[in-house]
């Protein structure tokens, strides 16, 4: 099958960051919402494939045939461990590590959304940038890592979109929306406090952080919930996926609620607030044509990447994704089966 392309269309406009954070409320609830923090002018459209992908020749898989479906928008949250707030960076290689990873599929035809929870320590091929800004080839190394890449977040954020492109057969990526995760404490209370239902044991945390347990969150709780990993549960990034997906549902469970109701003035507050930690690279058009889709569709559970884990040369943990897992689940989410 033909190749699929990362777009890659460029509007900055800091007031884009109440739509994002709607758009994000809508579908997940997820903390990792995004708007840009400067302004660009918009660049012409960059074509890429999967050099590796069963979709670039035909639309046979297993002796049947596939037929792409139409309607079709895939969204991409990141949630960024940097803690500096500048929009400017020093250097090509500074742009920090995308610790969470969300793939968001829009039906327009079947009024549903999908959603991919990628492991950030996935094994795949980034591209990479020489000192001077240039491209310098490809290597496999955790995902995560693409987003140190680029110029400013803008930069980082296209090409993690472009790693889990090649991910995920070559799939088309239309849009990317990041926040860095030391703003988790100001959009956790400017919520109000997101109470979550622990998936485990957390007494690192807190005591109180049993399994089962109900627990209300102030902002620091929250940050510490979704962001540690070395030092809580069984130190892996499965178990702080765990973490994650806990508070997504919590914080689905607010703005559904809020935005069922008709209040918005919150957005405004978030926009306020969180300006300077936000990405994407959408305009304010667009996000309101997804926000206002989005509010009808049926979300369905989160799924993530099957696979084996092994320990890399360089000490750290490597998740190796089933191949065949991938082509189903790409296959069922953007094709379907022609009879």
């Amino acid at each position: 099958m033909p190749g699929r392309s990362v777009r890659m269309t460029e509007h900055h406009n800091k007031k884009l960051i109440l739509l994002i954070i709607s758009l994000a409320i809508l579908l997940t609830g997820i903390i990792v919402l995004g708007v840009l923090s400067d302004r660009q002018e918009e660049k012409p459209e960059v074509k890429q494939q999967s050099s590796n992908s069963f979709l670039l020749d035909r639309r046979e898989y297993n002796g049947k045939t596939y037929v792409e479906r139409t309607g079709i928008t895939s969204l991409l949250l990141m949630g960024v461990d940097r803690t500096d707030l500048s929009p400017v960076q020093t250097g090509y290689r500074a742009g920090g590590q995308a610790d969470f990873l969300l793939l968001i599929v829009m039906d327009a035809n079947e009024k549903k959304v999908n959603m991919l929870h990628i492991n950030r320590d996935t094994m795949v091929d980034i591209v990479t940038l020489g000192i001077l800004g240039k491209k310098v080839g490809t290597r496999s190394a955790q995902i995560c890592l693409s987003h140190a890449y680029g110029a400013n977040q803008l930069e980082n954020g296209q090409n993690t979109m472009e790693s889990v492109a090649n991910l995920l057969e070559g799939i088309e990526l239309n849009q990317f929306y990041s926040m860095l995760m030391s703003s988790m404490p100001e959009l956790n209370d400017l919520l109000g406090g997101v109470t979550v239902v622990m998936p485990g044991d957390y007494p690192e945390l807190d005591p109180a952080y049993v399994k089962g347990a109900t627990i209300k969150m102030n902002g620091q709780q929250a940050y510490d919930f979704v962001h540690g990993r070395m030092d809580v549960g069984d130190k892996t990034n499965v178990d702080r996926m765990l973490r994650q997906r806990a508070y997504m549902d919590g914080v689905q469970k607010i703005l559904t609620q809020k935005l069922q109701s008709g209040d918005t003035e919150f957005i405004n507050a978030m926009y306020d607030k969180l300006g300077d930690s936000l990405t994407t690279n959408v305009t304010r058009g667009q996000m309101i044509n997804e926000a206002v889709k989005a509010a009808k569709y049926a979300i369905q559970p989160v799924e993530q990447l099957e696979g084996s884990f092994s320990m890399g040369m360089d000490g750290h943990v490597e998740f190796h994704a089933d191949q065949d897992w991938i082509v189903n689940w790409v296959l069922k989410t953007y094709f379907r089966e022609e009879k």
